[in-house]
C-alpha cells in the first residue's frame, strides 16, 4: 500500500510542475485578477502613499476598496463587511483566504456577509495573492494597465507589512473601531489559517483571538505546499524561506509550531477534517485535509506542553473545501460570542514577558528591538521587564525600552555576553524609555567551500545568552535592587561607561552570569 504521505508528496510534484508551466503562460492564481480597468498603476510621487483608486458599495454592508501599496508596489482588492449589529465602535475581525482565493472569496463562496449577520464586528478581508502570507522576493512584472504585464526588475511582495501597518492604518482611519488588542481577532482557510496563526504569534499584543480551518501550520514539513506557493506568486521553488535543511531558521521563524510560546495569552481555535467525505456527499478521499490535521495535532502537542490553553477539533469527515469552511466559520463566531477569555494586553502595565522570533527587527508590548546579525536565526527574548531581559543569539542588538521608567532619571545598565561585560548609565527619555545597545555572542563567516565540517558554522552563537540588567543609579557609584518600572532613586551625575571585559567566544569565567543561566 502507497503511504499517504508519499502520495502527497508525488501531487504536490505534479501540482508543482503544472503551475511553472501555468506561470510561463501568466495564468495562474494570484495573478488572474485584472486592474486594467482602473488604468497603469501609480508611478513617482503617488506610488509612494498608500491610497484608494476605487471604491464601490455591493449591498448594504458590504464595500469594496481597490488600494495601491508601497510595501507591495501594486494595486490590491479589499472587501469589508460593516457591523451586523451596528454600534458607536467597533470590534475588528480579519478574515484571510487560502492559496487560489482572493480578497472576493469569503463572500462569494464562504457565506461571511449572512453568516456574520448578527455579529457585531466589521469584518476585513484583504487580497493576498497567492496566500503567502510572507515578505517574498519575486521575479518582477510590471502591469502595462493594458490588461498584460511585462518583465521589470525583480520585486518584494511585503504582505505583512500590506495588511498589518498600511491596511490595518487605513481601517482605522476610515470605519468607527475600536484599537484594542481584546476587539481584534483573525481567522482564515487553509493557508489563511496559516496567515492568521502566523500574524498571531508574531504580535501577540495585536490579537486577543485567532482560528484556522484546515491550515498547514507546520511549513517545515510541507515543504512541496510551500513551493506552489512561491511559484504562483511568481517566485522561484525554495524563495520563500530559503532550502528547509540549511536554512532551517528561517522556516522556524515563519511556523506557528515553532512561535507557539507566544499564543500563551490569546484565545486560540483551530480545526481540520479527517479527508473522508461526509456520508451525504460524492467528494473523493482528500489526502490535502488529511495532511493538514496532522499540522494541527502536532499543533495542539506543541501548545499543550507549553501549557497553553486552545480549541482543537479535528473533525471525523470533511474535505478541503468550502462546505467545511462555512461549518467552521459559523462554529468558531459563535465561540468567540460566548467566550469569556479574551484578555486585553496582560503586558501592557510592564509585566514580565517572554518572545520568540526570527525577525530582526520587531516590536512587541511596547518595547522594540533590532538585531544585527550574520544570517537568520530564531531569537528567544525573555524576561522582558523593567528588571532587564536576556537575549540568544548572536550579533549586536538595540533596544528601546517600554514606557516604564522615570523620565529624566538615571539607570544603570549592565550587559553581560559571551564576549563582554560591560556596564553604563542611561538617562530615561520624555517618554520614560532607555535605549540599549550592546554585543552578543560572536558567529563565524559562511564557509568558502560548504561541508560537514562546516556544517556547524550557521547555528554558531545560536543559543549563546545575553543577559541586560537595570537597576537604578545613584550618586555614590552603586544600584539600588533592581525593580520594574517605578525605580525611585535619582542622581545629577552622570557616568561614563566602564571598559567592556573582553572574553574568548566560548569560555565564561567563574561565577558568570552566565554560568547557571538555562532555558
Amino acid at each position: 500500500m502507497i503511504p499517504a504521505a508519499l502520495k502527497l508528496s508525488v501531487g504536490a510534484r505534479a501540482v508543482r510542475a503544472l503551475t511553472v508551466l501555468r506561470r510561463r503562460t501568466g495564468a495562474f492564481p494570484g495573478r488572474d485578477q485584472s486592474t486594467a480597468f482602473l488604468g497603469p498603476e501609480p508611478t513617482g510621487e503617488a506610488a509612494r502613499h498608500f491610497h484608494v483608486r476605487d471604491k464601490r458599495k455591493l449591498t448594504s454592508r458590504l464595500r469594496e476598496f481597490f488600494v495601491f501599496s508601497p510595501a507591495l508596489g501594486r494595486t490590491v482588492g479589499v472587501r469589508v463587511l460593516l457591523p451586523g449589529r451596528p454600534s458607536e465602535s467597533a470590534p475588528v475581525l480579519w478574515l484571510l483566504h487560502g492559496s487560489g482565493d482572493d480578497f472576493r472569496s469569503w463572500t462569494d463562496f464562504g457565506d461571511a456577509e449572512a453568516l456574520t449577520a448578527d455579529s457585531p464586528h466589521l469584518v476585513v478581508m484583504p487580497d493576498a495573492s497567492a496566500a503567502s502570507y510572507s515578505r517574498h522576493a519575486v521575479h518582477g512584472t510590471r502591469d502595462t494597465g493594458r490588461g498584460t504585464r511585462v518583465d521589470s526588475d525583480d520585486e518584494v511582495l511585503d504582505w505583512p507589512a500590506f495588511h498589518l501597518e498600511e491596511l490595518s492604518a487605513f481601517i482605522a482611519d476610515t470605519f468607527s473601531v475600536r484599537p484594542d488588542r481584546i476587539d481584534s481577532a483573525i481567522a482564515g482557510l487553509s493557508m489563511g489559517g496559516y496567515g492568521a496563526m502566523k500574524y498571531a504569534a508574531l504580535h501577540p499584543d495585536r490579537f486577543a483571538a485567532a482560528a484556522a480551518f484546515s491550515s498547514p501550520l507546520d511549513p517545515a514539513s510541507a515543504v512541496p505546499l510551500f513551493d506552489i506557493i512561491a511559484l504562483r506568486q511568481g517566485g522561484a521553488a525554495r524563495s520563500l524561506f530559503g532550502d528547509p535543511k540549511h536554512d532551517r531558521a528561517e522556516w522556524d521563524a515563519n511556523s506557528p509550531v515553532a512561535l507557539a510560546a507566544n499564543l500563551r495569552h490569546t484565545d486560540l481555535w483551530f480545526s481540520a477534517g479527517s479527508g473522508t467525505p461526509d456520508p451525504d456527499t460524492e467528494d473523493a478521499v482528500d489526502l490535502l485535509e488529511t495532511e493538514v490535521a496532522a499540522h494541527g495535532a502536532r499543533f495542539h502537542t506543541a501548545l499543550e506542553r507549553l501549557g497553553i490553553p486552545h480549541v482543537w477539533c479535528p473533525r471525523p469527515t470533511g474535505v478541503h473545501n468550502w462546505a467545511l469552511w462555512r461549518r467552521e466559520l459559523a462554529e468558531w463566531l459563535a465561540h468567540i460570542d460566548a467566550s469569556p477569555d479574551a484578555v486585553d494586553d496582560p503586558y501592557a502595565d510592564g509585566a514580565s514577558f517572554d518572545h520568540v522570533t526570527g525577525e530582526p527587527a520587531f516590536s512587541v508590548h511596547g518595547w522594540t528591538v533590532s538585531l544585527s546579525r550574520r544570517r537568520a536565526q530564531l531569537t528567544q527574548f525573555r524576561d522582558v521587564s523593567g528588571q532587564g531581559f536576556t537575549l540568544t543569539g548572536s550579533g549586536t542588538f538595540r533596544v528601546q525600552t517600554a514606557d516604564v521608567f522615570h523620565p529624566g532619571e538615571k539607570y544603570r545598565v549592565t550587559v553581560s555576553s559571551p564576549l563582554t561585560d560591560t556596564s553604563y548609565t542611561l538617562c530615561a527619555d520624555a517618554d520614560g524609555r532607555l535605549e540599549i545597545t550592546g554585543r552578543m555572542a560572536g558567529a563565524m563567516h559562511d564557509p568558502i567551500i560548504p561541508g560537514r565540517r562546516t556544517r556547524h558554522f550557521r547555528e554558531f552563537g545560536a543559543d549563546a545568552v545575553t543577559r541586560v540588567a537595570i537597576a537604578a543609579h545613584v550618586s555614590d557609584g552603586t544600584s539600588t535592587a533592581q525593580m520594574g518600572g517605578a525605580m525611585q532613586e535619582n542622581t545629577t551625575t552622570a557616568e561614563a561607561p566602564t571598559s567592556p571585559v573582553v572574553r574568548e567566544q566560548n569560555s565564561a569565567p567563574a561565577g558568570s552570569p552566565l554560568e547557571n543561566l538555562k532555558f
